[in-house]
């Protein structure tokens, strides 16, 4: 059985996250989607995404029977949206043909998303309360006391290095290799993937990956993605002042959007910065590879590709912000590949709209 994670027909409903992966490349707790699904399966899964993160992203169809899965359904083989379809030889060696049977497969799909929103309240993967954590963590004795389980697990994985002071209270899941600062003050649901810093206070937070939040500060009810940097004393708003739900912007319909979320904070795609002390709004989506930097509150919507902040915007240059993503992800041993930069310039192109 060869199994297939389907982005659903309506992904911009997940971006600025899923401009750069498949939706199953999100982190819930307990891993990936994709993970999840593998785990649950006890086989690995490929993908079968738009045709620009296809290189990044390759589908494997084999011979025989291949299930497709839609990647927004419950993990739960039962509940789970999914469609089963048989592969000859011939089919594989004649792609036009199983690209056009795929194709009418997925728009046999029901879309079923009503928000479209990703939600910040993560369901818990393990069904009790326990702390975890790899051998090869390095915890600081004096740190102990300070994480708290009560609430839900805390799940500390192989290379991560708190330091002394910091207080975790789960659910927490730290992936490999991230660092936990001095005094920071973690509270759950909070996924911090591999690779990265944090400090100051962070609540019902997502980072996906390969991102800092080094210094003080407070992030709430928000989603990070991979290659970004938060300055120091930066701080954003999850509530409003007259406690209403909050509006976001809204890729699909291209307009903002009520959330129907009395808490919700910023959502910055990959590769984004921002300056010291930046205020973020209640509600605030950025893009891919923007820099915003300035006083005042930045606007709730920053297009991908965009460098300024409350004064206004102006493209940022592709080949400068290639410089700097190149040198960000070297720090961390990661080279930028030809399909990776490809699939950045394609982005670029299709978010061009959004900036004019």
């Amino acid at each position: 059985m060869n199994y297939i994670l389907c982005d659903p027909i309506n992904i911009e409903k997940y971006y600025p996250f899923t401009f750069t992966r498949p939706l199953g490349e999100m982190r819930i707790f307990g891993g990936t989607i994709k993970e999840r699904w593998e785990k649950l399966l006890g086989c690995k899964v490929s993908y079968l995404t738009r045709s620009y993160l296809s290189k990044l992203y390759p589908t494997t169809f084999k011979v025989g029977k291949n299930i497709l899965i839609l990647s927004d359904s419950n993990i739960d083989l039962d509940t789970a949206q999914t469609f089963e379809f048989e592969v000859k030889q011939e089919d594989i060696d004649s792609k036009k043909k199983l690209k056009e049977e795929v194709e009418n497969i997925i728009n046999k799909f029901s879309v079923k998303s009503e928000s479209g929103k990703i939600k910040t309240s993560l369901s818990y993967f393990f069904s009790i309360s326990n702390f975890f954590y790899d051998l090869k963590s390095n915890i600081d004795c004096s740190s102990n006391p300070f994480l708290n389980d009560d609430d839900g697990p805390i799940i500390i994985e192989e290379g991560v290095d708190i330091m002394e002071g910091a207080m975790v209270r789960g659910p927490v899941h730290i992936c490999k290799g991230s660092i936990i600062k001095m005094g920071a003050k973690i509270y759950g649901p909070t996924i911090i993937g591999p690779y990265c810093k944090i400090a100051g206070e962070v609540t019902n937070t997502i980072f996906l990956g390969y991102s800092n939040k080094a210094h003080d500060g407070f992030l709430g009810h928000s989603i990070i993605g991979e290659w970004c940097n938060i300055g120091a004393g930066t701080s954003n708003s999850n509530l409003k002042n007259n406690y209403e739900t909050v509006k976001m912007w809204d890729y699909f319909d291209r307009k903002f959007k009520d959330s129907n979320e009395q808490f919700l904070g910023l959502y910055m795609g990959d590769h984004s910065k921002c300056s010291i002390n930046t205020s973020f709004n209640t509600g605030t989506t950025i893009g891919v590879n923007c820099n915003v930097f300035g006083s005042g509150f930045p606007r709730n919507y920053i297009p991908s590709f965009s460098w300024g902040g409350a004064a206004g915007y102006r493209d940022y240059d592709i080949e400068k912000a290639f410089k700097t993503a190149k040198i960000v992800m070297k720090r961390r041993g990661v080279e930028m590949s030809s399909h990776y930069e490809d699939m950045l310039r394609k982005v670029f192109n299709m978010t061009s709209l959004f900036r004019t």
